[in-house]
C-alpha cells in the first residue's frame, strides 16, 4: 500500500496500470454487493432520476450500516443556518469514554445524494477511533440547492461546534472536520473558507478519498472510468449539478475545487490526513492535492488503498482494510491532536 508523510512520490504509472486489479478481498465484497443490488432489483442508477437514485442509494447503505459499533448516544439536534440558510439537522454522537473535543463530519455522494442515515457507520466509526463527539449534518442537495448551499450548511455546523467550545468543557479539546468523497471537498472548503474569514478553523482535516479537482482526464479518470463503482460520468453530472460551468472551462473557485487554492492559503491549512481508493476514478485528486501541499510546505499524510474501491470507509463490517484505513488516521489524529 502506498503510504507516505510529507511526500509526493506517488507512483502514478503503476497504480493506474492495465494489470491492476482488486485485492481478494474487494472482489469478494464487490461480487457479494452486486448480488445484493440484483436480488433488490436495482436498476441502472445512471438512467434513473434523481429522486429515485437517493431513494435506491438509500436503501443499499442498509446492509452496510447494520450492526453499527456501539456509542454512548446519539441526540438530534437543530444547528442555526448560515448566509440566510435554513437550519441544519443533525446526529451528535456521542461514543463510549467519550474526551472533550468535537469532529463535524460531512457525507459524500457526489453534493447530490446521501442523508442522516446514509454513512451512519463511517460517522459512528469516526466518532469511536476519534473518541470525540462527532456532528453528522444532513446538507441540502444538488441539483435542487446548488454551490453553495451545502457549503454554507457544512459552515453553520461547523461554526455551531465552534461557539459551542467556547463555553462547553465537553468540546474544550481538538475541533477536527472530516468528510469522505463530497464531504472531503466541503470539509477542505470549510477550512479554507473560515480561515479566509478571520474565524477559527479546525485543528485537523481527516479527507476520505476526496473530490478537489474538474479535472476529467486525469490517469485515474481513464483507468477507472467505468465498472468500479464511482464512473467517470457520474462524477462529470455531479459536478454539473452542484457547480455547472460552461462546457469546456475548468472551475476556478478553491471553494469548488481545493486543489486552486493558493500556496499562501495552503500553508495555512491544520495537519491534514488524505487518503484514496487504488481503484477509483478520483484518485488522482487526491494524488494533486498531496502535491500541493507539499509544494505549499504544509503538514499532511497520505494514503492510497490498492486494490479497493471508491466508498470502502463505509464497509468496516466487510473489509479488514477499511478498518485499518480507520486506524492509519488515528493515528495521525493522535500524533497531531490538540489537547
Amino acid at each position: 500500500h502506498v503510504t507516505g508523510v510529507q511526500t509526493c512520490a506517488l507512483p502514478i504509472s503503476r497504480l493506474t496500470a492495465p494489470e491492476v486489479k482488486r485485492t481478494d478481498e474487494m472482489e469478494a465484497f464487490f461480487q457479494w454487493s452486486n448480488a445484493e443490488d440484483k436480488a433488490m432489483g436495482m436498476p441502472d442508477l445512471n438512467l434513473v432520476s434523481v429522486p429515485e437514485m437517493r431513494a435506491w442509494r438509500a436503501r443499499g447503505s442498509v446492509r452496510t450500516n447494520a450492526n453499527p459499533p456501539k456509542v454512548e448516544d446519539i441526540e438530534r439536534v437543530l444547528v442555526p443556518g448560515f448566509n440566510g440558510g435554513p437550519p441544519v439537522i443533525a446526529d451528535l454522537i456521542t461514543p463510549l469514554d467519550a474526551e472533550p473535543g468535537a469532529t463535524l463530519f460531512i457525507h459524500g455522494g457526489g453534493w447530490v445524494f446521501g442523508d442522516i442515515g446514509t454513512h451512519s457507520r463511517l460517522a459512528r466509526m469516526l466518532a469511536v477511533e476519534t473518541k470525540k463527539r462527532t456532528l453528522y449534518i444532513d446538507y441540502r442537495l444538488a441539483p435542487e440547492y446548488k454551490y453553495p448551499a451545502a457549503l454554507d450548511d457544512s459552515i453553520a455546523a461547523w461554526r455551531w461546534i465552534a461557539q459551542k467550545a467556547e463555553t462547553d468543557p465537553n468540546y474544550k479539546g481538538c475541533l477536527a472536520v472530516s468528510g469522505d468523497s463530497a464531504g472531503g471537498n466541503l470539509s477542505l472548503a470549510t477550512i479554507l473558507h473560515e480561515q479566509a474569514a478571520g474565524r477559527r478553523a479546525p485543528d485537523i482535516g481527516l479527507l476520505f478519498y476526496g473530490v478537489y479537482d474538474d479535472d476529467f482526464d486525469t490517469p485515474s479518470y481513464k483507468r477507472f472510468a467505468l465498472g468500479h463503482g464511482l464512473a467517470r460520468p457520474g462524477m462529470i453530472k455531479f459536478f454539473e449539478a452542484y457547480a455547472p460551468a460552461p462546457a469546456g472551462t475548468r472551475r476556478q473557485d478553491p471553494l469548488i475545487c481545493p486543489v486552486r487554492a493558493t500556496d499562501a492559503q495552503l500553508k495555512k491549512l491544520p495537519p491534514l490526513y488524505l487518503n484514496a481508493s487504488g481503484m477509483d476514478p478520483i484518485m488522482c485528486d487526491t494524488v494533486a492535492m498531496a502535491k500541493r501541499l507539499e509544494e505549499a510546505g504544509a503538514t499532511y499524510e497520505v494514503n492510497i488503498h490498492e486494490g479497493l474501491h471508491h466508498g470502502f470507509m463505509q464497509q468496516t463490517a466487510k473489509l479488514a482494510e477499511s478498518r485499518r484505513a480507520f486506524e492509519l488516521m488515528g493515528a495521525f489524529y493522535r500524533k497531531h491532536e490538540r489537547k
